[in-house]
Order: C-alpha cells, then structure tokens, then sequence
C-alpha cells in the first residue's frame, strides 16, 4: 500500500520521526535549582558588584542621640564598658556597611542605602578603637563580641532578613554556633546600670553629725 505516492513503511516511519521532532521540541528545560538558604536568607558568596564608598552610605550625627535613648545610657554592648560622654564613642554598625555593600546593597539605590545606614536595628555604640580597628568591616565569621554575642548574632540575621541581604557559607556557620547556646537574645550588662548609693551606717551619719555641729 502506498501513502500518497509514498511506499506505507516509509511513510509510516516519517511521521514517527516528524513525531519525535516534535516532541523534542516541546521539552522544556528543567529550571535552575533554587539557591541554598538560611533562616530565610540566601547563601552566597560576597559579590562587590560596585566600589565601595562610605559616602554612599550617609547617617546624620543626631542619629547617635537615638542610639543613647535606645541603649538607656552610654555603654557598648559589646564590651559592657560604660562612657561619661558620646564623644568618647563610635557610631558602630552591627552590620558594617561595607558588609552589606558587598551582600547586596552595591545595587541598591541611594534611598536604600541611606536607611539602611541610619537604621536603629543597625546601631550600636563602640569604643573608638573596636569600631575602627578590631571589629572595622569584619563579618560575624572573623568577629563577634565579648559581650552579648547573641544579642549580636541575631540582630546580624534580622538586619540581613530587613534588607534581603546574602550571607555566606561560613558566616552562616559560625551565627549557628553562637545561636545554638542562646537562651535569651537580649542585652545584658550590668556595668551599663547607675550604681546604687550605698546607705552610710548610723554611726557614721552620728560621726558627721558631730564634726559638723549638726
């Protein structure tokens, strides 16, 4: 039997081809698997996909006043080391910028960055030389405090969570270490609190009395 001029094998082994054609041709290729995360963030490796520049990170100085009334006194959480005055201090960010420059905010916008820099959640008090040199731009990785290091770890993960920053492989293993043995997230220090006045003996008071005549 023949097909339209065509011997019935070859036309039968044509359409199975044209089928098979087809059929390639609607596969659809399987997407790429979703990025590895956690607690919600994306892990992956740092990406400076612009140069870095503090000033494109502005905070206005009055922020430091906020920062006072938030903390209740003049203290670094870090160390628990209590100041007489600001300006004995740094305006430290938990999450240095260039940090998150490089996990996602190099493409950000201005408006963006500036909220970031002068974010409350973000800010914290430091002796000068923490801030500028042994803490500086390091991750939680290479750095975490000697006080209130889980305070610390966490407001890392909700600063990151707050602007949808990446984080990578070991920084995520090491807030994993120091939130493991965390039962509480808060700030504790108890250097940070006014002393009470200690009560002077009744004696004493009758001593003073007497030298002052009273």
């Amino acid at each position: 039997m023949e097909v339209g001029g065509m011997p019935g094998r070859v036309a039968f082994a044509v359409t199975l081809a044209v089928c098979a054609m087809l059929a390639a041709a609607a596969v659809v290729e399987p997407a790429d698997d979703p990025p590895p995360t956690w607690r919600g963030l994306v892990v992956a490796e740092e990406d400076r996909c612009a140069a870095y520049d503090g000033d494109l990170y502005p905070y206005p100085a009055s922020v430091e006043d906020e920062i006072v009334r938030r903390l209740g006194g003049i203290y670094s959480p870090y160390t628990c080391e209590t100041f007489d005055s600001t300006r004995e201090t740094d305006i430290e960010h938990i999450v240095a910028r260039s940090e998150a420059h490089d996990s996602g905010l190099c493409a950000a916008d201005a408006e963006t960055r500036r909220r970031f820099a002068s974010d409350l959640l973000n800010l914290t008090l430091a002796a000068p030389a923490l801030n500028r040199n042994e803490k500086s731009g390091k991750d939680a990785a290479e750095w975490s405090p000697a006080e209130n290091a889980c305070w610390f770890a966490q407001v890392v993960v909700d600063v990151r969570r707050a602007y949808d920053l990446t984080i990578d492989q070991r920084e995520a293993e090491a807030l994993d270490r120091l939130l493991a043995g965390c039962t509480s997230t808060a700030i504790a220090c108890e250097s940070s609190l006014p002393p009470e006045p200690v009560p002077a003996l009744p004696f004493v008071e009758r001593a003073i009395d007497a030298l002052l005549g009273r």
